[in-house]
């Protein structure tokens, strides 16, 4: 598996799973507020623009997604595109976009723009998508986006610019910074470059932000060098799970839970699991919830996982105890011992990683 297969399967599973909720974390419940982001986003991005945007204007959107900033652009242009790398976004695109027939959207590597040719575009865009791709990723795009824009086209891109921070190239998800001096550079080397600087101290500090959403605007400003081709290797952990990912799968169980749809969250944890056998926090959370929806043949199962896979963890093996008191018919035929901690349970379990919700179980 390369970046480029990775990136689709990563993002595939987190379409299939719950599209918004990957799109928009906070703006996901309702298909209303879902849209009112897309708008949102859409005004910033026209606001960034510093001449009035033509309806004749060809604008393409990087990392689309289902379309939720491209329908709220279809009534100011007549000709849009938008391209990602998950297949099962796109198929989404289609229904969320079906009354917006001159709003096109297609699947790509998620590394090139090789379906457009040279300057077909006068306005590229990006939000929330480059702050995800390694950084051989976005520098291939740039010198893509300078080959698909018209001569003094825009560029209108989110990015958290201010200092360096970086996660492993396997991530599909983490978010990547750039300082200033790397991006700059970035931008010159493919021909683009800020198309104006801030202004003044507060406009600075806002850019210096690294947790920044606004949009940065550059221009194409010159030609660049051949394009240097590359040649995705095998990843060397191809079944990297990032942090944030499970981060964000444990928001989205929780969120499941207070709203009263626990099966949902319930399912989310164990994919969760699933995708990362070793994750404390999620079995954690699913023992949690399971106690607290009754099912406690499932819980212990749980449990006993958590106390195999994390030995040294004493709050599992206390809470196992407890379940057990006040379920005496599923007492097990053997109970791990606090004795069996392995040599390589990691040092911290026992006294860092947080109990399960300090909870008193009930069997009712």
């Amino acid at each position: 598996m390369n970046i480029v297969e990775k990136m689709k399967h990563d993002w595939n599973e987190r379409a299939q799973h719950h599209a918004r909720f990957w799109i928009a974390t906070e703006d996901y419940r309702t298909e209303e507020k879902f849209a009112q982001s897309g708008n949102d986003t859409a005004q910033a991005l026209l606001a960034t623009i510093p001449v009035p945007p033509l309806p004749s204007w060809k604008v393409l959107d990087i990392g689309c997604g289902i379309g939720r900033v491209l329908k709220a652009l279809a009534s100011h242009f007549d000709y849009l595109v938008g391209v990602d790398v998950s297949s099962a976004m796109i198929a989404q695109s289609k229904q969320w976009l079906a009354d917006d027939p001159h709003v096109h959207t297609y699947e790509t590597s998620g590394v090139d723009l090789q379906e457009f040719p040279h300057s077909s575009f006068d306005l590229v865009y990006s939000y929330v998508t480059f702050q995800h791709m390694p950084r051989p990723v976005f520098e291939r795009y740039l010198g893509e986006i300078h080959r698909v824009l018209t001569l003094h086209g825009y560029l209108a891109f989110q990015l958290p610019i201010g200092h360096f921070h970086d996660v492993p190239f396997e991530d599909t998800i983490g978010i990547r910074s750039y300082s200033h001096q790397e991006i700059e550079e970035s931008l010159r080397r493919n021909g683009l470059d800020f198309l104006k600087y801030p202004s003044s101290s507060s406009e600075f500090l806002e850019m210096s932000d690294p947790h920044s959403h606004r949009f940065r605007l550059a221009q194409k400003i010159g030609p660049i060098g051949p394009t240097v081709s590359m040649d995705w290797d095998e990843l060397e952990q191809p079944h990297f799970v990032s942090e944030l990912e499970n981060h964000l799968y444990g928001i989205y169980a929780e969120n499941c839970a207070y709203s009263g749809d626990y099966q949902e969250g319930i399912q989310t944890l164990q994919t969760m699991i699933n995708k990362n056998p070793a994750t404390l926090e999620g079995r954690l959370r699913l023992a949690a919830l399971l106690i607290e929806t009754g099912q406690l043949p499932q819980a212990l199962v749980t449990i006993k996982e958590i106390i195999t896979i994390h030995p040294g963890y004493k709050e599992g093996h206390r809470t196992l105890r407890q379940l057990l008191e006040k379920c005496p018919n599923l007492h097990p035929s053997k109970i791990p011992s606090l004795s069996t901690a392995s040599k390589y349970s990691p040092a911290h379990t026992s006294r860092n990683t947080p109990a399960l919700a300090n909870r008193e179980y009930s069997t009712t």
